[in-house]
């Protein structure tokens, strides 16, 4: 049975236990891409939402409305992906401040 949670709870449960997999985010306005959030060792490793990567993704994914988050667990982002270094801390803050909130199976 799915479940709501606080995104910002979900990452750091993440980060706390230095889980890395992917995890996949629907968001209602668009119809194929999804968040994506690859994690090495608890920190974001790789983030994107359509063709905004890093930075530019984290500035505009707080506008959408989110739905479904599945987490892969060893799950590593796509052959080639360069590292970015982008501050999980910093993210999972901003989550908290935005109540978002997603459903996990």
């Amino acid at each position: 049975m799915a479940t709501e949670r606080y995104f910002s709870d979900v990452m750091q449960e993440i980060r706390d236990a230095k889980k890395s997999g992917a995890l996949f985010v629907g968001v209602r306005e668009s119809s194929e891409d999804l968040i994506r959030i690859y994690f090495k060792n608890g920190e974001i490793y790789y983030l994107s939402y359509g063709s905004a990567i890093g930075q530019d993704c984290m500035d505009i994914i707080e506008y959408y409305t989110w739905q479904n988050a599945t987490f892969f667990e060893g799950l590593t982002a796509p052959e080639g992906t360069v590292a970015a270094k982008f501050p999980t801390e910093k993210f999972i803050a901003l989550m908290k401040k935005t109540y978002k909130k997603v459903r996990l199976p």
